[in-house]
């Protein structure tokens, strides 16, 4: 298909054939990278389906937040008061902010004890969430079975990362949630096509973290 048809090619003849091939390489190039795009909200509802079944019967310990984008932190509250669950670690948090002026913008349910949410102000990106969140739950051993909550195109990296990162010791139970994210805007679309960039970045990141 994208070699010569001719034994003697003019200049023309092979500039066109170089082009349909580059036409042709690039639309099956779309299509790959559009179609793992695609596998980032398929494992996002795998993921839903999963934590939904097991936390049915015993509701989360603890609720962690990877903040970076807006409606992750009133999507979670509302998973509070769905699991009754007070324990909410929210990291990646603007240094200037507080629980109160945190939360005072998505009028939080007065159900919720804020004595039980804790903030993270120094994670800057999900690898540095992934660690501050391991951390907590290292000090808080108690807590088990955690609840992550992102945009659901965010889940797959997170849950690479946690996997990578967690010692053979932790041993915390990770369920994931993702908030749905309206594709029908094409400010989402760039923001699904560059997660699977950061997705091979972090993967290539990963493979030369020492854990040792």
């Amino acid at each position: 298909m994208f070699s010569s048809k001719y034994i003697f090619e003019t200049r023309q003849t092979r500039y066109r054939r170089y082009f349909r091939n580059l036409v042709i390489m690039s639309l099956i190039s779309f299509v790959a990278y559009s179609g793992f795009c695609l596998s980032f909200i398929l494992v996002s509802d795998k993921e839903e389906r999963t934590s939904t079944q097991a936390l049915f019967k015993k509701p989360p310990e603890l609720i962690v937040v990877f903040t970076g984008d807006s409606g992750r932190i009133p999507y979670a509250l509302k998973k509070a008061e769905h699991y009754n669950q007070s324990n909410i670690f929210i990291t990646g948090v603007y240094s200037k902010n507080s629980v109160e002026t945190l939360l005072a913008p998505f009028k939080a349910s007065n159900k919720l004890n804020y004595d039980l949410l804790k903030i993270d102000y120094l994670a800057r990106n999900t690898v540095e969430n992934v660690i501050a969140t391991l951390r907590h739950l290292r000090d808080n051993q108690n807590l088990k079975k955690v609840l992550i909550v992102s945009h659901d195109y965010h889940i797959m990296r997170i849950k690479l990362l946690m996997t990578q990162l967690k010692s053979e010791s932790d041993d915390f139970e990770f369920y994931y949630s993702g908030v749905k994210t309206d594709y029908k805007k094409m400010r989402n679309i760039k923001v699904l096509y560059k997660e699977v960039f950061k997705l091979i970045r972090a993967y290539i990141f990963i493979s030369f973290w020492d854990l040792s």
